[in-house]
């Protein structure tokens, strides 16, 4: 009789095989059908790297090999025998490396819990290649390159059906970039409030920055991520969501500030420049951190917090690129808020 982790192993076996198989179809249309050279040895490097992944749960696993009794290799559906067109093969393959990743995801779980994490985010780093393979991600948007307002479309403060009017007014008033923030939400409503967020905000050239979400921002296809001290490292956001993504790290000290990965990032956040009410237990930091930063950071710097008309001429005189507005834009009318805000800041500029 087979023992259980007998048949663990031979499932992440068939399944590393199949998910390597897909990737190396995949990395062959990188070759020669985009002649893009980077992609391909980025495919390579994740198929290298799930047998490394899997080799380290079990390098048993190839000895429970029994294809001849293997059952399932006796079949196969119809839509396997034929394949439509070049599009429909690098698809096909897509989905296969997906569905084998999640099944050695979940079996790994049984063997080596910790090893399961690098599985999942080479899964989302695939959803995003994928994208990009069949152009159904956005044209990557990149940070501002003088000083902008950075919006918010807040879910505390922003209800689901105002969501679409609200990303409106928010590019229509001048946000030159936007966050989607909802810490409360099921993930089946931020999905559906992201795509119309990103819709409107690709209409208008507006990078569209998921907070906290890693994850989210790899399905939906968002233009980046802002993460705090406790959130993923950079170092893993980068492996998921890629070079080109947009991504923010809020710094609430001297000390994050040293230690922050800056070649990883793309800027900083000082969170808690003025007191806020939007986001409770925020230490307030003050304008001369904020300068302190500005003057010490290679990066452009983003400050948040409690920023309104009465201030936001102290905080764009400490040096900061990014002006931060939540309660102050969305409470009232957005976009003559926002247009307000952006008349400052291009006036300052």
């Amino acid at each position: 009789m087979i023992n259980e982790k007998e048949i663990i192993f031979r499932i992440l076996d068939a399944n590393v095989n199949r998910c390597c198989e897909g990737l190396r179809v995949i990395e062959e249309v990188a070759r020669f059908g985009h002649d893009d050279s980077s992609m391909m040895l980025e495919i390579k490097e994740i198929r290298h790297s799930i047998r490394r992944i899997v080799e380290s749960m079990s390098s048993d696993a190839p000895r429970f090999r029994r294809s001849d009794e293997d059952v399932g290799g006796l079949f196969s559906t119809e839509s396997e025998k034929y394949r439509s067109s070049f599009q429909s093969v690098t698809r096909a393959n897509f989905l296969r490396v997906e569905e084998s990743l999640r099944v050695i995801e979940e079996f790994g779980k049984l063997i080596d819990p910790e090893a399961s994490g690098p599985v999942k985010n080479l899964r989302f780093r695939i959803y995003t290649i994928e994208k990009i393979f069949l152009h159904d991600k956005r044209a990557e948007l990149q940070m501002p390159d003088r000083r902008f307002l950075y919006a918010f479309v807040d879910r505390s403060l922003v209800s689901a059906e105002d969501v679409e009017a609200v990303t409106e007014d928010l590019a229509a008033g001048g946000a030159k970039m936007i966050q989607y923030r909802a810490k409360s939400l099921g993930r089946s409503e931020m999905r559906k409030d992201l795509m119309t967020v990103l819709a409107v905000a690709g209409k208008n050239r507006i990078p569209v920055i998921v907070n906290d979400d890693v994850y989210l921002a790899a399905e939906t296809g968002a233009d980046g991520v802002h993460v705090g001290k406790c959130d993923m490292a950079p170092a893993e956001i980068r492996e998921i969501l890629g070079p080109g993504s947009i991504v923010g790290l809020s710094i609430n000290s001297a000390e994050e500030l040293e230690c922050a990965p800056v070649r990883l990032l793309d800027y900083l956040a000082v969170s808690g420049v003025f007191p806020t009410e939007t986001k409770e237990g925020v230490e307030v930091l003050g304008l001369e951190f904020l300068k302190e930063v500005c003057g010490s950071s290679s990066l452009p710097v983003v400050a948040i917090g409690g920023i309104n008309l009465s201030n936001v001429s102290e905080v764009i005189g400490a040096g900061a690129a990014g002006i931060a507005v939540i309660s102050a834009v969305l409470k009232g009318d957005v976009r003559k808020n926002s247009f307000t805000f952006s008349g400052i800041i291009d006036k300052k500029e």
